[in-house]
């Protein structure tokens, strides 16, 4: 059987899934496919969504050759936002999300295909029977029911199959990653009673991703962060640790061995409580107040790629992003890479007479970066909202 691979995470576990996967209401659009698959003829005709995806995960699967890696790339993280749109999770926020989402991202699917490949889906004439064949051979995924909610099943496991082809080649063995002690009164929590997540991920996760979630890369409870991840992954990636490549500075622990499923299922849905506090203006991210005060400028993507098209010499696009980041999400043509692990020592490339302008994934992990910059006399900005601004929201040109 093929490895799973997800976006940072292992071999998908093929265990029932949870309750609210069987009890959640679900969007419209979910029900009616839910429906239809129930229902409708084998040999009836998916709909224009189901179509897509199921024909580009059967390409991907009997014709890997005919993709380009920036193909798989673009698709892999256009299928992500559009996996939210039928995800039957009641926990996700989705107050002021674009109500076009679906038709935004079906139509860049469209454009990564290109013509040719696009009429090889059409010449499969892809049924309700081929969809329901996928769903029934493809692994199962925790938390994913595709006889409950199809048409999430498909989206899920078609991200899942593209970001198996885009995971590090070689990564470090969960068995030769490091161990890591909890103390028996946080192994006790059973994660069955409400606020369990919390106690278990203040006890465990926080001695690196903070109390607040956004500490160490990637910062997790970021409304950005959490709307291209799902909760699988988010179990997958607890689990057993994000693919990392041999060397990496920083490696995290696997809790498979450490956590019962309910344990690592609560902090899961712990971190999806997040997505209210961010719905609160109020809240601000971590060291945004800081970067302000040490006189960063913060600037919208559109504004940056103005910067960026004018081509002036006198800026200087810094890219922070960590090499898998970099990697997978794509930077701006013509930035200058430092993983934030060296930045303090490859400073003196950068001079001072030039604008820098900070650039991370998500819009957080930076903000402590630039305040630093700032700080050390440089003259520093911000891109505010991060490399998926820029890629996933408004698809602006990357390379890879």
């Amino acid at each position: 059987m093929k490895q799973q691979y997800l976006f940072a995470a292992l071999a998908a576990a093929l265990v029932q899934a949870p309750a609210w996967a069987a009890e959640a209401p679900k969007p419209a659009a979910t029900l009616l496919a839910s429906a239809a698959v129930s229902g409708a003829s084998h040999n009836e005709s998916l709909s224009p969504t189901q179509n897509l995806v199921l024909g580009t995960a059967l390409l991907l699967d009997k014709e890997r050759e005919a993709f380009e890696m920036q193909q798989v790339f673009r698709l892999a993280l256009y299928l992500r936002p559009l996996r939210r749109v039928y995800d039957p999770n009641p926990d996700l926020v989705r107050n002021g999300e674009n109500p076009n989402i679906e038709q935004i991202y079906t139509d860049r699917i469209k454009k990564t295909l290109g013509p040719d490949l696009l009429r090889r889906i059409d010449q499969m004439k892809l049924t309700h029977g081929d969809m329901e064949k996928y769903l029934r051979e493809h692994g199962a995924l925790f938390g994913v029911d595709w006889k409950k909610a199809p048409e999430f099943a498909l989206v899920e496991y078609a991200v899942n199959d593209f970001h198996e082809q885009i995971a590090p080649p070689k990564t470090i063995d969960p068995k030769d990653k490091p161990d890591y002690f909890i103390a028996n009164s946080i192994k006790q929590i059973s994660g069955r009673q409400p606020g369990d997540g919390k106690k278990l991920f203040e006890g465990i996760c926080a001695s690196c991703h903070g109390m607040d979630g956004q500490g160490r890369f990637p910062p997790i409870v970021m409304k950005s962060y959490l709307s291209l991840h799902s909760d699988h992954e988010h179990f997958e990636i607890v689990k057993g640790g994000p693919p990392q490549k041999p060397g990496s500075p920083i490696v995290m622990p696997t809790f498979g061995d450490k956590l019962t499923d309910e344990q690592m299922w609560a902090i899961v849905k712990y971190l999806r409580t997040w997505e209210k506090n961010w719905a609160d203006p109020k809240n601000v991210r971590r060291g945004e107040a800081e970067a302000k005060a040490a006189k960063v400028k913060f600037y919208s993507t559109p504004e940056v790629r103005k910067i960026w098209e004018s081509k002036d010499p006198n800026v200087v696009l810094l890219d922070l992003q960590s090499d898998i980041a970099y990697r997978i999400m794509g930077h701006i043509p013509g930035s200058l890479h430092i993983r934030p692990e060296e930045l303090g020592q490859k400073l003196k490339k950068i001079s001072k007479d030039k604008e820098i302008i900070v650039i991370d994934m998500f819009g957080s992990q930076g903000l402590a970066p630039a305040a630093e910059l700032a700080k050390a006399g440089y003259k520093t900005a911000y891109l505010a909202d991060g490399m998926m601004d820029w890629h996933i929201v408004r698809d602006y040109p990357v390379e890879y």
